[in-house]
């Protein structure tokens, strides 16, 4: 039932979109509003704030961004520390994994491209594998993220990054909540 209420709900949209963009206004509107959508059609994200590790389970974070994006999009999200949890260079380069002492990252987060800007949190823990040739996962080979520097990777795939993705880079600051211990005097 739901899914045919859905379908119903989508060609109904697609037929008011296609009644407001008539053969007509599309002809004249082109060529004046093409300059100043260029902006408006591109894809972007911007990482917001620090990384913040789940209370409870320091293999889990959570990563802010603002971004916008088109058509079927995807998202892996990864944050690698070395094991001072320093802005080391090397985190930057191929093969960073062979030097992180923690990394916890995410193909699951879901996005939402529909051309507007969107402020979403999103989580990275270390249950997917640690490598392309193994099923354990990262859990089996790296330590929990602590407090310090992260290298964060937000790759997202779109409808105008197909090949490769749109991708922010940078180390961000990562925090760790206190546990708040309840302390029972008898």
């Amino acid at each position: 039932m739901r899914i045919r209420r859905l379908l119903v709900a989508t060609v109904a949209m697609a037929g008011a979109s296609a009644a407001l963009a008539g053969p007509a206004s599309a002809a004249t509107t082109t060529t004046t509003y093409q300059s100043s959508a260029a902006e408006h059609t591109t894809t972007y994200a911007r990482l917001v704030g620090p990384v913040v590790v789940d209370r409870k389970d320091h293999r889990v974070a959570y990563v802010a961004a603002v971004y916008r994006c088109f058509g079927e999009g995807h998202l892996w999200v990864s944050v690698k520390q070395v094991k001072d949890r320093s802005k080391d260079p090397r985190l930057a380069a191929e093969g960073s994994s062979q030097i992180s002492a923690a990394w916890s990252d995410s193909h699951r987060n879901t996005v939402t491209c529909d051309g507007r800007k969107h402020l979403q949190v999103f989580t990275v823990d270390q249950t997917e594998p640690y490598s392309e040739t193994s099923t354990d996962p990262k859990s089996s080979k790296y330590g929990p993220l602590k407090k310090g520097y992260g290298y964060v990777q937000f790759c997202l795939f779109d409808a105008n990054n197909t090949k490769a993705p749109y991708s922010q880079m940078k180390f961000r600051h990562v925090v760790v909540p206190k546990r708040h211990h309840h302390h029972h005097h008898h």
